[in-house]
């Protein structure tokens, strides 16, 4: 198969956990791209997020962040695709949230924004590469598009069950990492969202790479011609890929190009 497209999540898969593309993975992605295959990022990320590293592989190319909710091109910062969440569900999931004393972030497509710039602000600026600004966030919600809600607890897992069962069937929930919960709009999800781009530039399902190493990257992994799990991802997750390649400390990703695509 002559694959055209690969989607590579970031976290867990291209990046170490110093947020660093290794050598390896960065010439082999650009040995891809000079045989005219097409490399994008698919992450949980918001685009300002997610550029840095666009920008150090040179990509210029529609970029999927916020697990879906939005499809933005790397050099141009056009939007192609962008999902909101209805300004009713935000409130009242600010209104549950701050009844549990959750932290609570909003993301529009440029900005983040919180109530305490003293949680989890050193998070995001690190993680999100953006200048995290204090605000309202009930007045946010009726002023600004929100694309993604991050809430977070050191005990998250006693109050997620009851989110999910209070909202599940309006939204989509992802859970990143131990303490964090992210919401989108119902539908969103890293699959759909890599159908807008292959949609694009007229490719076919079957001609598609997608690698990722948590359950957010399902849907993109299951939409792929080839569905690839790392190393390091959970064994449900690998065993719904139809590869599972090497772990992010040994290149997985590079190693899937190398062998489905430049040999």
């Amino acid at each position: 198969m002559d694959y055209k497209l690969v989607a590579i999540d970031l976290d867990g898969t291209l990046l170490d956990p110093d947020l660093n593309i290794s050598s390896r993975n960065l010439e082999v992605i650009k040995a891809a791209i000079e045989k005219d295959v097409i490399i994008t990022l698919s992450t949980g990320r918001m685009f300002a997020a997610a550029l840095p590293f666009a920008t150090q592989l040179q990509l210029d190319v529609p970029l999927i962040t916020c697990n879906g909710a939005s499809v933005i091109c790397a050099q141009t910062k056009k939007i192609y695709y962008e999902k909101s969440l209805p300004n009713e569900l935000i409130l009242s999931v600010l209104k549950q949230a701050k009844a549990h004393h959750l932290e609570v972030s909003l993301y529009t497509t440029d900005d983040i924004y919180v109530e305490d710039l003293a949680h989890n602000a050193h998070i995001h600026e690190r993680m999100d590469h953006a200048q995290v600004k204090k605000a309202n966030l009930s007045a946010i919600a009726k002023r600004l598009p929100v694309i993604k809600i991050l809430f977070s607890s050191s005990d998250l897992h006693m109050h997620a069950e009851e989110f999910y069962f209070e909202f599940g069937q309006k939204c989509t929930f992802y859970f990143s990492l131990p303490w964090f919960v992210e919401i989108v709009a119902k539908g969103v999800n890293k699959g759909e969202a890599l159908k807008e781009v292959a949609n694009k530039f007229n490719i076919d399902q079957k001609e598609i790479i997608a690698i990722g190493d948590n359950f957010n990257d399902l849907s993109m992994i299951e939409y792929a011609g080839l569905g690839v799990a790392m190393g390091n991802a959970p064994d449900d997750l690998k065993s719904q890929a139809d590869y599972v390649t090497h772990s992010y400390d040994d290149d997985g990703v590079a190693h899937v190009i190398e062998k489905f695509i430049l040999n």
